[in-house]
C-alpha cells in the first residue's frame, strides 16, 4: 500500500513511522535536503554511514539500518554514485539500485509503517523521473505500508534563507517574538552542534 503526501516536509513527521528511508550516495556525503537534516539532527545515522567503505560501488543497491536507543529507525538506501557531478547531470539516479533497495525493504520490514521522501527524485539524491520511481515503488512494496512525501527539498543555503525570511516577517509584526525566535534558533543550533560535533546548520 502506498500513500503520497504533497508539500509536507517528512522531517516534521518522522515520529509517525516505524522506519524512515533515506536515499543517499556511496561517498558518505549527506550535505543537502532531507539527508542533511538527518545528518545534523540524528548524528548516529552519519556515524553508521561513515563506517562503510568510501566510494565503494558494491554499496549501490544495498541498505543500512541505523538505530539508537529511543530514536527513530533510519534505513539508508544507496541509490546513486557520484554526488560531485550531479549538477551537470539531469538524471543521475541508479534505478536498478533503487529497485534492489526497495525489494530488500519489502522483505526485511514486512508489515512496517514506512515513511520516505520521493526517493531518488530530488536534485540531491538522483534527480530521477518521478513516474519511473513511482512504478518501482508500486511494484515492490506489497508487504509494507509506505508513505511518500512529495515536496521540494532545500539546500542548506535555501533552508537558512527561508528561516531568516520568516524571522524578518515576524519582526515586522512582533519585535519581542522575533527576538525570542532568534534566541531559540541559536540555542537549538548550539545543541545541534554539541550533539553532532561539526555543524550548527
Amino acid at each position: 500500500m502506498i500513500k503520497i503526501v504533497k508539500d509536507v516536509d517528512l522531517y516534521d513527521e518522522i515520529n509517525k513511522y516505524d522506519i524512515i528511508l533515506v536515499g543517499t550516495n556511496i561517498y558518505g556525503y549527506m550535505s543537502n535536503g532531507f539527508q542533511r537534516k538527518i545528518m545534523l539532527n540524528y548524528p548516529f545515522v552519519q556515524e553508521k554511514n561513515l563506517e562503510t567503505k568510501y566510494g565503494d560501488e558494491n554499496k549501490l543497491g544495498t541498505i543500512l539500518e541505523c538505530k539508537s536507543q529511543d530514536k527513530p529507525v533510519f534505513v539508508l538506501c544507496y541509490i546513486y554514485k557520484d554526488p560531485f557531478k550531479k549538477r551537470a547531470k539531469k538524471d543521475y539516479l541508479s534505478y536498478e539500485s533503487l529497485e534492489n533497495c526497495i525489494k530488500l525493504i519489502n522483505i526485511i520490514y514486512k508489515d512496517k509503517k514506512i515513511g520516505c521522501t520521493f526517493l531518488g527524485t530530488s536534485e540531491f539524491d538522483g534527480n530521477g523521473d518521478k513516474e519511473k520511481v513511482l512504478g518501482i515503488l508500486l511494484e515492490n512494496t506489497s508487504n509494507v505500508v509506505l508513505t511518500i512525501y512529495d515536496y521540494k527539498q532545500l539546500s542548506r543555503h535555501d533552508e537558512l534563507k527561508k528561516i531568516r525570511e520568516t524571522e524578518i516577517k515576524l519582526k515586522e509584526v512582533d519585535a519581542d517574538a522575533y527576538y525570542e525566535a532568534v534566541k531559540k534558533r541559536k540555542e537549538d543550533a548550539e545543541e545541534r552542534f554539541k550533539n553532532n560535533g561539526h555543524a550548527r546548520y
